[in-house]
């Protein structure tokens, strides 16, 4: 007798069923793609980040100094 056989009465050999567990896909370890986290992102979020900037000095070009 092997291991997935089994004699019966009549000296045939039947093969035993065995159950699988049903089909799942594995979950995808892959990376995500590398995007900008701004274009990503809320617009409305965003425009309110940079409404919330510090004011930047305003420096005049050398050039035109006299």
């Amino acid at each position: 007798m092997e291991g997935g056989e089994e004699s019966n009465k009549n000296g045939k050999s039947e093969v035993k069923k065995i159950t699988k567990p049903p089909f799942r896909p594995a979950k995808d370890d892959t990376k995500p793609l590398l995007q900008d986290p701004i274009l990503r992102s809320d617009p409305i979020e965003t425009e309110e980040a940079l409404l919330r900037l510090p004011p930047f000095p305003i420096s005049k070009p050398k050039s035109q100094i006299q």
